[in-house]
């Protein structure tokens, strides 16, 4: 089943990602982190199933794992020395600033992984078109061409591999020596097929004045319904932000504010404007679970 927020519009599509990729960038609150890393994976699993398990493990553990052990390795700021390691002091303050530099590489790690289910090229095309033809141009191909050069690469090792010339066997110079045939041609194959593109793109009248874009998305109620929610939970962030319920410091000692009922209250609308896209699909799977039980 298609996922309901792909269908919606693209402008409030991109706002929410900017949203949901800003705030852990800007904000570095662990609370706010872990609704942020928790959202973005519930997501990913509607989104992508068991193969949400290949992101997490292949790109956001990797990237925690990395940084929550290497911060407090080089950052030796902080009041607060657990020990020594070769004269060199571990602070409380660096393993705290680690882990919530790990959650919020992570979190934009998976919520980038989402973008890139939600967002395709005429998506692209029909934010930009009008005010950036080339930039749009350009992003589009750039997000078509990635998953197309890994599809041919397959294709030409396969076909090395029954030919006697796979990467897999032999010695390092055999394999290394494959490994660059497969690259070469990898690397005609995007020649030929861009100057194809140019032709084709030529013969189609592109550059041509004036030019008029095609777009099949609408601004309707649903969308000025998310839209609506969306600038309410931005709006609470922004005064939020500006009242200081969501400050935090880490150096030269760790201080967060204190929870109070403001900032619970905060963190449930934060959550609740994050899990736009999974209530999203809880009410379209409910629909579609009532329309199939009065069959």
């Amino acid at each position: 089943m298609r996922d309901a927020f792909d269908t919606v519009n693209p402008i409030v599509a991109f706002v929410f990602f900017a949203f949901a990729l800003i705030m852990p960038m800007l904000v570095m609150h662990p609370v706010l982190l872990g609704i942020s890393l928790a959202c973005a994976l519930a997501w990913l699993f509607i989104l992508r199933g068991k193969r949400a398990w290949g992101y997490i493990l292949k790109f956001a553990l990797p990237v925690m794992l990395l940084t929550a052990v290497m911060n407090p390795l080089f950052n030796h700021a902080g009041v607060t020395i657990l020990f020594y390691l070769r004269h060199n002091p571990i602070t409380l303050e660096s393993i705290v600033y680690g882990v919530a530099s790990a959650g919020m590489l992570a979190s934009v790690v998976l919520w980038f992984a989402c973008f890139n289910a939600i967002f395709t090229s005429d998506k692209i095309v029909y934010l930009l078109g009008r005010f950036a033809p080339s930039l749009s141009l350009v992003l589009s191909m750039a997000l078509r061409f990635v998953p197309l050069f890994s599809h041919q690469a397959k294709r030409i090792a396969q076909a090395q591999r029954g030919a006697g010339m796979g990467t897999r066997g032999g010695s390092i110079l055999a394999r290394a020596r494959n490994g660059l045939s497969i690259l070469s041609s990898l690397i005609t194959w995007a020649l030929e097929s861009s100057v194809t593109t140019a032709d084709s793109m030529r013969s189609r009248g592109y550059g041509l004045h004036p030019r008029r874009s095609f777009a099949n998305y609408r601004f309707d109620g649903r969308d000025a319904l998310v839209g609506g929610l969306l600038a309410l939970g931005m709006l609470c962030t922004a005064l939020a932000s500006y009242f200081k319920l969501i400050g935090i410091r880490f150096f030269p000692s760790y201080k967060a504010n204190e929870a109070t009922p403001l900032f619970i209250a905060f963190c449930v609308i934060y959550a609740l404007t994050l899990l736009i896209p999974v209530m999203m699909n809880s009410i379209e799977a409910y629909r579609w679970h009532l329309l199939r039980s009065r069959i």
